[in-house]
């Protein structure tokens, strides 16, 4: 049996009670919505979502929504997968390992682009955290200092800006001699 999957705009939520009724795209009357239909939403429903459901008519004639989801949320994934406790934990394990390694390798692969990453979403942040060409040690320079207005930051030698004094200390830099 094949089921068709309906579209309509949430026109009601009443999120203290889990319950709303959906308009639906296509015409013809209000269908009931409750938070069980919407299994593994990361979000609640609002006013004016778009709602992807099966139309399910109960036995007393009354239409509610079954297997919803909100369109354009993501909705988290459940494993109905049971596991031997012998072999299930070897593939975890196994699963885990790969994993590390993946990342290990991404992170090494791409690790240039980290710095630039930090220093792009700190543009707020007025500490600039230099490495000295002559000693290479990590220095952070304050607004007023010295050297504060001619030091730029390359994020590809792994310089970067810091919000505060103690972030920068706590990442293994030092305050620059004035």
């Amino acid at each position: 049996m094949k089921h068709r999957i309906n579209k309509g705009s949430l026109k009601t939520w009443k999120d203290d009670r889990g319950f709303g009724f959906i308009k639906p795209a296509r015409g013809g009357q209000e269908v009931f919505l409750h938070i069980s239909a919407l299994k593994g939403a990361t979000r609640r429903p609002r006013v004016g979502d778009t709602i992807l459901y099966e139309q399910v008519t109960q036995p007393d004639g009354k239409v509610r929504a079954a297997k919803a989801s909100i369109q354009g949320v993501a909705t988290r994934v459940f494993s109905t997968k049971k596991k031997s406790s012998k072999r299930g934990g070897l593939e975890t394990l196994v699963s885990l390992v790969i994993l590390t390694v993946t990342a290990v390798f991404l992170a090494i692969e791409f690790s240039h682009l980290l710095p630039s990453i930090t220093s792009t979403t700190k543009t707020e942040c007025k500490i600039k955290g230099n490495i000295s060409h002559n000693t290479n040690k990590k220095l952070y320079h304050l607004p007023g200092m010295q050297d504060y207005e001619s030091t730029r930051i390359d994020p590809r030698r792994g310089e970067r800006w810091f919000c505060t004094e103690s972030e920068a200390i706590e990442n293994g830099w030092r305050k620059a001699p004035n």
